[in-house]
Parts: structure tokens; C-alpha cells; sequence
């Protein structure tokens, strides 16, 4: 059974021929951006949203010529839908193309696209009721650098976190920024509860990527009458609230009870976390 389709430039291609040049910019330099979606059935969840994000990374890297919105919406729907999995993984992967070597990017180029669509697993049952364990890692963030906010190639910062916390068999590991404060997870967006209001670290002061799943969840947790509010976290804060959640299209909402040896409130699911994993599930159920 094939667990992975490829599309490369809006072609569904065989794994063999689903490569990649090697003198394109995204391999050479990191020189491209990239989504991950989670597709429910054939419905890739908050397509509209990661495309927007997508479209504001591609102006601050200047890469010109990209497929149309439209169309890059198409080439994820098709390749969903050809795949046929209950649940997918969906990477979309844009880069600036083949063109001039060095850091100068004048001359033309052709930018290339590659959705790949992998079979989901799902993750045990236990890390939503039970919740999961993170590390703080040593690895900060540039909160002032180029890249911050942005969802590029360059993902060695995540990468070198993630072995980390795969060293301490945690789930996941928390990046702070060279302040100190809380910025992200290697592959999620952390959420506080305190008093029962929502607290995230602010992207303009830490440098972390804006999550969509978790923008969705806070719109959810507004809808509710949660208050919520952006600021400048800490570490400290982690052991002053009362929950906290990881966000992230592969992990929806997950608890998050304990980092390094310290229990998160009471080590449990708390009530907040729960509603909002319901209320996302619920709206996956609307749009599928």
C-alpha cells in the first residue's frame, strides 16, 4: 500500500521521478517557504489560512513568478483527493527554482512547487486526555533575525530542538528567544491558561511563527467569551498557569501537563483545554 503521492508543479508524479534539481535554491540555500496541512477526507483544514501565510512569506523573500493562489489551491485539493487517505499529512512546499548561485537572487528563476500528501496516523488517544510532556530547549530563537515569523526551509533551529527532546523522551521541545522569553515548540504553537483566560506569547516580541490552528483556536475561545491576550511570557509563567496546550495541524489541541519536572497546574487536562479540543473537532466535522 503507497502511503505518499507526490505533485510536483501541479503533475501527480511516481515516488521515482518525484525529485527535486539539484541546482534548485530551496536544496542549494533553504530559499523557499513551506505549509503543513491536515487533511480530514478529501478537505484540506484551513487551506485559506495557510495560503495567506504562505503569500506574506513569499513577499518577504521577494520570490516573484509563484503559481497563482488559485491555482496552488487546486494542486492541494487534487493531489488530496487523488490520494484518497482518511487523513493526510499535506506539506507544500515552495521554493524560488533553479537560478543564479550565491546569495544574489537576480536573473530569472522559475519557482517550483511540491505537495506531498502522506497517510496520517493518528496520535495515541492518552495525548489528548492525558496530555503530553515538553523539554525547554537550549536552542533560541532569533526573535530580530530575518527569518522570524516565517515558515522557510531554513528549519535547523526546530530540528536541533526536536533531538533534544527525542534524547529526554519528551514529546515535544519549547524554544525560548535570546530574551529568555517563551516562543514556540519545534513543531507547535504553546498556549497558556491562567484564571481562565488565554495567554500567547506575542509574535512581535519573540519572533514565533504565527500559528494557524492556533489563531483558529483563539477565535474559538473569543467566540466563547474567553478573554485572551498576546505578551511577553516566561518560563516562570509556566509554572504559574493553570494549563497549557500545544497547537499545531498534526497535534489539533494537545495538553500539555509537564516541562522538564515541573507539572503544568495540576498535572491534568484542565476544563479550557478541553473545550477548545472539542470545539476545534466539532468545526473539523462542519467542514469535512
Amino acid at each position: 500500500m503507497n502511503d505518499t503521492l507526490f505533485s510536483l508543479n501541479g503533475r501527480i508524479v511516481p515516488e521515482r521521478e518525484a525529485v527535486v534539481p539539484v541546482t534548485d535554491r530551496g536544496f542549494l540555500y533553504g530559499d523557499g517557504l513551506f505549509e503543513t496541512l491536515h487533511a480530514y477526507g478529501r478537505t484540506p483544514f484551513l487551506l485559506d489560512a495557510h495560503l495567506d501565510r504562505l503569500a506574506r512569506g513569499l513577499d518577504a523573500l521577494a520570490i516573484s513568478g509563484a503559481p497563482s493562489r488559485r491555482k496552488l489551491a487546486r494542486w492541494v485539493r487534487e493531489a488530496v483527493a487523488a490520494a484518497g487517505f482518511r487523513e493526510a499529512n499535506v506539506r507544500l512546499t515552495l521554493t524560488r527554482g533553479g537560478g543564479a548561485r550565491g546569495p544574489s537572487v537576480r536573473g530569472p528563476s522559475t519557482p517550483f512547487t511540491v505537495v506531498t500528501v502522506t497517510r496520517y496516523k493518528r496520535r495515541p488517544a492518552r495525548d489528548y486526555t492525558r496530555g503530553v510532556r515538553a523539554i525547554l530547549s537550549r536552542v533560541r530563537r532569533q526573535e530580530s533575525g530575518a527569518l522570524a515569523g516565517f515558515k522557510t526551509l531554513a528549519y535547523l533551529e526546530q530540528v536541533f530542538a526536536r533531538r533534544e527532546a527525542d534524547a529526554a523522551g519528551a514529546d515535544e521541545a519549547l524554544l525560548l528567544n535570546s530574551a529568555g522569553l517563551l516562543c514556540e515548540g519545534s513543531a507547535s504553537n504553546l498556549t497558556l491558561v491562567r484564571g481562565g483566560a488565554l495567554r500567547v506569547p506575542d509574535p512581535r516580541l519573540t519572533g514565533a511563527l504565527p500559528g494557524t490552528v492556533q489563531e483558529f483556536v483563539v477565535a474559538q475561545a473569543r467566540r466563547m467569551g474567553l478573554p485572551v491576550a498576546e505578551a511577553a511570557l516566561g518560563p516562570w509563567d509556566l509554572r504559574d498557569c493553570d494549563e497549557a496546550f500545544l497547537t499545531g495541524s498534526m497535534r489539533e489541541v494537545t495538553p500539555l501537563v509537564q516541562v522538564d519536572d515541573a507539572r503544568i497546574g495540576n498535572g491534568k487536562r484542565g476544563p479550557v483545554t478541553q473545550r477548545l479540543l472539542e470545539a476545534y473537532r466539532k468545526a473539523v466535522i462542519r467542514d469535512v
